[in-house]
């Protein structure tokens, strides 16, 4: 053993990524650490004595960029749980027909500081579009009963919300494509190296600039490159993604997953067959509370990767499953139709 020892000490060291860290990246925040670090100064920032209104910081971005990621990052650092006594969470539509009551009924309590010797309070309100301005009104006026220091953060795909900051908003862009790139090729590659197959990383860098920073097609394009390590499955999924963002773009008018106010269905199909003879048609794709609720058994992976053949019909699959905190799924109806 210690000649087996010395032998290893005389080896060179070799210098790459740990062999793990594809599997930590698909479970972590991935590159919003000057956009956390704004909203923690923002949170921990002393009011002057003669403020009086509650401080509201808007945060603004396309769908599935990572608004309520980056924001369930902010809820769980240590230095925000201390220095607020309870952090509550609303999720809905526009705030229509919300009173006070059922404001606070409708709030999910994501943690509670028994210790903390002020009454400070976070409450956070995630908008699918505009807020209702007379239910804002409602809403905001409560500000009067709460401690001094209590912080309110509000996401949305709207722009509108401007107008309820009390700070400068905090915009989300895409990742930079240096950064996409590394998150893709990461997911995509695991532990092995691009450099070692030069056919592979091309399709993959290709695919990485059809997809315009979205995480979700990172997440699903690489689980489909993973199934199939070979040239020919990956040239497969690169046709079938231009594929489906041409006929989409196409009936949409936008980028498939720009569509900010407005579901408009999805049109997609196997990426496994050599001449699908399905569609897949991808109706209202909502979000669902966190991974421990219960979900459809079939998911839009299954359906891609040819591991689920249902007949035509309409179905209730799982779209996304998000394996960050806050582990939200994305569920939406699927019709099956023949091409």
């Amino acid at each position: 053993m210690d000649e087996f020892a010395v032998l290893l000490m005389s080896c060179p060291l070799l210098y790459r990524q740990p062999y793990s860290v594809h599997l930590s990246l698909d479970r972590c925040m991935f590159g919003r650490g000057m956009e956390k670090q704004t909203i923690v100064e923002f949170l921990l920032q002393t009011e002057p004595p003669v403020a009086i209104n509650l401080g509201v910081l808007p945060i603004i971005g396309p769908t599935h960029i990572g608004k309520s990621t980056l924001v369930e990052n902010v809820c769980r650092d240590e230095k925000v749980r201390n220095h607020f006594s309870l952090i509550s969470v609303y999720s809905g539509n526009d705030l229509k027909d919300e009173t006070e009551a059922s404001f606070r009924d409708k709030c999910a309590i994501k943690h509670r500081n028994g210790q903390a010797s002020e009454k400070r309070l976070l409450i956070v309100i995630e908008l699918i579009v505009d807020a209702d301005e007379e239910a804002w009104k409602r809403l905001y006026s409560c500000e009067r009963s709460m401690a001094r220091g209590s912080k309110m953060i509000i996401t949305s795909r709207s722009e509108a919300i401007v107008r309820f900051g009390t700070t400068e908003p905090l915009r989300l862009q895409r990742l930079p494509v240096e950064a996409y790139w590394y998150l893709f090729r990461t997911a995509a590659f695991g532990s092995d190296d691009p450099g070692d197959h030069p056919k592979l990383a091309s399709i993959a860098l290709e695919m990485a600039d059809a997809m315009r920073g979205s995480f979700i097609f990172a997440s699903m394009g690489a689980h489909l490159l993973r199934a199939n390590f070979d040239t020919r499955s990956w040239s497969r999924v690169l046709a079938r993604l231009r594929q489906y963002l041409q006929k989409n773009a196409s009936l949409i008018g936008e980028y498939p997953d720009d569509v900010k106010v407005k579901d408009y269905p999805r049109f997609t199909w196997s990426v496994i067959k050599e001449k699908p003879d399905k569609y897949f048609m991808l109706h209202d794709i909502y979000q669902r509370g966190s991974a421990h609720e219960e979900v459809p058994q079939i998911s839009l992976l299954d359906l891609l990767a040819g591991r689920a053949q249902p007949t035509k019909g309409k179905y209730e699959i799982l779209f996304w499953k998000s394996r960050t905190p806050p582990y939200f799924n994305y569920i939406c109806t699927c019709e099956i139709r023949d091409m």
